[in-house]
């Protein structure tokens, strides 16, 4: 049986050092996928894109930056004391920093762990079934 776990959460498109436009995350986990977590950004009802990376990034970066290539993670805390954290996403001609509140981000990474504590990634892989569809070309 495969459990999820399912977040939409607020964010920002941040444009420039005071200009930002409200972005929905929706953030989605799959026991049958354990080392992946996707994003899908939203923008006025629309998905304006969807990214597939390690659900590790977002664990590391909630407490430092975590990531090299196309995915950079870490925290921010304002002046105000406010706790956000930030992803920052590079492909081959742009990049884009969004920025997500630390308890909201925290809390649904907490759903994750509860589903696949991390580091135990391995034992809800299903090497046998990935395999036997790529052999059937059902990947």
């Amino acid at each position: 049986m495969v459990s999820t776990a399912k977040r939409t959460l607020d964010m920002s498109l941040l444009l420039g050092p005071d200009d930002e436009v409200p972005v929905a995350g929706r953030f989605s986990y799959r026991s049958d996928r354990p080392y992946e977590v996707e994003v899908a950004f939203i923008s006025r009802g629309v998905t304006a894109a969807t990214w597939v990376f390690a659900r590790e990034l977002l664990l590391g970066g909630v407490h430092g930056e975590a990531g090299e290539g196309d995915v950079r993670v870490w925290p921010q805390t304002a002046a105000n004391g406010r706790r956000r954290v930030h992803i920052e996403l590079f492909s081959d001609d742009s990049v884009c920093e969004l920025s997500v509140r630390a308890p909201e981000l925290t809390a649904w990474l907490e759903q994750t762990a509860a589903i696949v504590p991390p580091g135990e990634e391995d034992r809800y892989l299903e090497l046998d079934t990935h395999l036997a569809r790529l052999l059937a070309g059902k990947c």
